[in-house]
């Protein structure tokens, strides 16, 4: 039988992801794409870097 996770066990992983993934993280303009989301302007593919959302998170 699996043991169902209590409250204060989902909180602390919870926490730990925040921590250690978007904390002291900002959005900022990306560089590829000058923040556009594509490589040009001529219907090319949406840019990697950002994946076409024009913003990257960074320290």
């Amino acid at each position: 039988m699996d043991e169902v996770m209590g409250w204060k066990e989902r909180k602390a992983e919870r926490k730990e992801h925040y921590d250690r993934h978007v904390h002291g993280k900002k959005l900022v303009t990306c560089a590829a794409c000058s923040g556009s989301g594509y490589y040009d302007h001529n219907g090319s593919p949406k840019c990697g870097a950002c994946g076409g959302k024009g913003k990257v998170r960074e320290r």
